[in-house]
């Protein structure tokens, strides 16, 4: 068991029990604290409800607002912005970093294209796309795209400053391995193992992009929700209730993504 002198200590460690009792306790604090804060008058109801209002509201949530529903079409868009994204980011990024006349075509556009204000662009794609699903689908996977492709391409000119993948990769051409033998046994699982952090770390990202367009022509889904919430007045307690779960969601797919990274990656642990 960790002494409390090495709690403090700077730069120390802790064993993994006592990081666990830490990480229960920050949680209890912090709940407290949002109970504490509203039940005090600090801030009022309307502004911070207590988090026992916000429990009780998931009843009227589900029942009347179908919660299960919305929350499905949410994660079908989330879902469908990620593989559509990716589908293009991947080719076009091995494209871009492996063949010269391409990455030095495109690459200073594709790092311009990243400072893109995404929510601004809503009614680019409205006009493109409609107003229905696909509208969300397509607007969240170009905001994931615009953020995949330049990794990917980044993610293969690192080869050149580690000295272990560059070790590899002369061996490869001492072999007289073919281009589609590099690319096949080097180049994919070398940048992808790396790229798959990436994808996960867009997770929170997503989910922004997500309640941003699903607030737009609100049809379904956990943005709408939101938008309906902050819409009324007296449904604060909602809209604390349907962040919670958006929260909870992008942590159990976060935790989701490094297990899936972990069985597809398994040299990356070893």
């Amino acid at each position: 068991m960790t002494t409390l002198k090495n709690l403090f200590k700077f730069a120390g460690e802790v064993d993994k029990k006592t990081s666990t009792i830490i990480n229960i306790l920050g949680w209890i604090l912090l709940v407290f604290f949002w109970w504490l804060i509203p039940t005090m008058g600090w801030i009022k109801p309307t502004i911070l409800p207590s988090p026992i209002d916000v429990i009780k509201c998931y009843k009227t949530l589900f029942v009347e607002r179908s919660l299960l529903y919305n929350t499905g079409y949410s994660i079908f868009i989330n879902f469908g912005g990620y593989l559509q994204a990716m589908a293009f980011a991947i080719p076009l990024g091995f494209l871009i970093g492996l063949i010269p006349f391409f990455r030095h075509l495109v690459s200073k556009q594709i790092e311009a294209i990243r400072f893109t204000p995404l929510p601004a662009t809503t009614g680019i794609f409205m006009a493109l796309f409609g107003l229905g699903l696909g509208v969300k689908v397509e607007f969240l996977a170009f905001g994931i795209f615009v953020y995949l492709l330049p990794a990917i391409a980044q993610r293969i000119k690192d080869i050149e400053t580690d000295d272990h993948l560059k070790a590899l990769q002369q061996t490869m051409w001492t072999l007289n391995a073919s281009p589609w033998m590099t690319l096949k046994h080097f180049y994919i699982p070398s940048v992808l193992s790396r790229f798959s952090m990436d994808v996960i770390n867009l997770v929170a990202v997503s989910w922004t992009y997500i309640v941003i367009a699903e607030m737009v022509n609100a049809q379904g889904g956990l943005g709408s929700m939101i938008y309906m919430a902050t819409s009324r007045g007296s449904h604060v307690d909602q809209l604390y209730a349907i962040l919670l779960l958006i929260i909870f969601i992008g942590f159990v797919q976060d935790k989701l993504l490094k297990i899936l990274d972990r069985k597809l990656f398994k040299f990356k642990y070893a």
